[in-house]
């Protein structure tokens, strides 16, 4: 047989096989560790995109509140939204106030109308005379499209009689 400074070749086949089994194992031993690597293990902020599998991420592995509209397709947001309801009840819109005004003598009576534009109606409208404190009457009389307030100047100045009539589109 033949021999060498180590032995014969019969006895080294036995160290070939452990050594070829070893190379085996360690070869292995990287996927080995793969399946125990967890998220411990991974360095905060470097997983991207790139890294996760499409589809993979499901509802409860996403925080409340983080995701955005933008971060769905408009398809998926037109879902969201559901179907279009019947219209609502009519409602106000467009307020505009008008307010006019007339010089009333002392001891005498005058009138004052403000109408609202085309389109608008009244909604509410209130009359004072300028310098009276004393109780002054006035009466308002408010039609769809206007408002008329009548005074009778009690003093013994001139005064003004005023009228603010608040209009809007009624639908």
């Amino acid at each position: 047989m033949f021999t060498n400074a180590l032995g014969s070749v019969r006895r080294s086949i036995p160290t070939i096989a452990i050594a070829g089994v070893l190379v085996a194992i360690s070869a292995t031993s990287g996927a080995t560790a793969a399946l125990v690597i967890t998220g411990n293990d991974i360095k905060n902020g470097t997983v991207t995109t790139k890294d996760i599998k499409n589809d993979n991420l499901k509802s409860k592995d996403i925080k409340d509140g983080t995701l955005k509209t933008k971060d769905f397709d408009d398809s998926a947001v037109d879902d969201l939204k559901g179907a279009t309801g019947p219209a609502g009840t009519p409602g106000i819109s467009g307020y505009q106030l008008v307010n006019a005004s007339v010089p009333i003598a002392a001891g005498a009576g005058a009138s004052v109308e403000a109408s609202c534009p085309a389109g608008k109606r009244v909604l509410s409208a209130a009359a004072h005379m300028t310098a009276s404190f004393d109780g002054t009457a006035v009466d308002v009389d408010a039609g769809t499209t206007k408002a008329i307030a009548k005074a009778w100047n009690y003093e013994a100045a001139a005064d003004t009689l005023s009228i603010d009539v608040i209009c809007a589109v009624v639908s």
